[in-house]
């Protein structure tokens, strides 16, 4: 026998038995697997309850138009306000809570011989939260809108309760979502309004103030009685002064005429005090105190249409969180199972069957391929 000939046997004797020990493996593999999934994987039950959460008033444009964009298929705030709710669902802190109502680690943790789906005993805290999130399990239905909560444990009972704790725990949730959000509205605009209303008060101290230096109640109307005053005292003068011109032209020796000039003298004298209150750089000057007055006139028209308006906002938000208010309602509640739900040996059996088959067929051409080139 040629070497080439003995060199072709030995090759195909070895293709033969690698095809033999993978046939040998995969058949192993697949039998252990099926073996594992009928008689040590825990039984787990599934409970399902379904939720919606929707507002009264229709999402503005620029909402719409921001909620299409980051989560596309939603058109209703209330999707928005789900996916909140799912996050809360899944957050640390009611996880963690769920574990020492219902010591979950102990629950999943407790199968003795399902040791790839139960829960490690010394699983540390980020891991248990991992594996919770895997087994408590919220997510939205875009086409219909609603919220489904899976809970699967290894106790039908258990899974009810859960699901039920859940649902409670999400309606506070969004109930404290409205009761905060209103809150910090109202108490904002509140803040607003006393703001104003305190400057009001110290304006009008002002007011009050500058009012009783001066000892008048509205400069303007003491200004307008004044400029009266000294126009009928310049009335009066000019009658006198054409008096005195008669006087000093018809009887210029009259006794009259010193009288008129000394009635003539205290009128310029009284004219020109009067005038000095009206006009001039001193403080207590009349027009200094009505430009004063007029300021704070204004910064109190100011403050009091400032105030006006944050009323008007304070009413129409309050209508506004009233309106907005989110309403949590059950669909679907919280049903005990009475089937196993997971695993299903059945489809899982024919899954590895078919993945077993699948994998030994690709091998094998794998393997035959490699010694026909050789």
């Amino acid at each position: 026998m040629s070497s080439t000939y003995l060199h072709k046997e030995n090759r195909i004797e070895l293709s033969i038995k690698l095809r033999r020990i993978i046939f040998l493996l995969f058949l192993a593999a697949t039998a252990c697997s099926i073996f594992y999934l009928w008689t040590m994987t825990e039984d787990r039950f599934l409970s399902n309850a379904t939720f919606k959460i929707s507002r009264q008033d229709a999402p503005s444009g620029a909402e719409s138009a921001l909620a299409s964009l980051v989560l596309p298929g939603i058109s209703d705030s209330g999707a928005m306000d789900s996916y909140v709710a799912i996050g809360f669902i899944q957050s640390a802190d009611l996880l963690i809570e769920l574990e020492e109502l219902y010591d979950l680690k102990t629950h999943y943790s407790s199968p003795p011989i399902d040791f790839i789906f139960r829960l490690a005993v010394d699983a540390p805290l980020e891991r248990r939260l991992k594996y919770y999130r895997k087994r408590i399990v919220a997510h939205f239905e875009k086409e219909t809108g609603l919220t489904v909560v899976s809970v699967d444990t290894f106790d039908p009972a258990l899974s009810q309760k859960i699901s039920k704790t859940i649902l409670e725990r999400a309606e506070a949730f969004v109930n404290k979502i409205n009761q905060d959000v209103a809150e910090q509205q109202i108490t904002f605009i509140l803040g607003e309004v006393e703001r104003s209303t305190e400057k009001i008060n110290k304006i009008n101290r002002e007011m009050l103030d500058l009012q009783n230096k001066y000892q008048f109640i509205r400069p303007n109307e003491v200004i307008s009685a004044s400029l009266t005053a000294v126009q009928e005292l310049q009335m009066e003068r000019l009658r006198g002064e054409a008096e005195l011109a008669s006087l000093l032209r018809d009887s210029p020796e009259s006794p009259r005429i010193d009288t008129l000039n000394s009635r003539l003298i205290s009128l310029a004298n009284l004219i020109e005090r009067e005038t000095a209150k009206l006009s001039g750089n001193e403080r207590d000057r009349l027009n200094q105190i009505l430009m004063e007055y007029q300021e704070i006139e204004l910064k109190l028209d100011v403050a009091t249409r400032i105030r006006t308006g944050v009323e008007m906002i304070l009413e129409k938000n309050r209508a506004d969180a009233a309106a907005r208010s989110r309403f949590f309602s059950v669909i679907q509640s919280p049903y005990l199972p009475e089937g196993v739900s997971i695993p299903r040996r059945g489809y899982w059996t024919i899954t590895i069957l078919f993945l077993g088959i699948l994998g030994f067929t690709i091998t094998r051409a794998l393997v035959n391929s490699v010694f026909e080139r050789n």
